[in-house]
């Protein structure tokens, strides 16, 4: 299983999962569809109940952190 961790100077998880659930429950068709129940460990958020929907919050994930270093390596260009 993969699991989404924080990361020193990255955004955090609980930060991220934020702008996911958001993004699901203001797009109709994924609120419909799209199950939101988290699995917890030890009071820790660890992954979502629902495969697919554990596989569209990896996506989501690790494409905010790409995003993250895209605009952290571009910030600097004078382009």
């Amino acid at each position: 299983m993969i699991t989404i961790k924080d990361k020193p100077g990255c955004i955090t998880v609980e930060e991220m999962r934020h702008y996911f659930e958001k993004s699901i429950k203001e797009t109709a068709l994924l609120a419909a569809n799209t199950p939101l129940g988290a699995m917890v460990i030890n009071g820790k958020f660890s992954h979502y109940v629902t495969p697919d929907t554990d596989t569209m919050w990896i996506g989501f994930a690790l494409g905010m952190r790409a995003a993250e270093r895209v605009a952290s390596q571009t910030s600097g260009d004078a382009s």
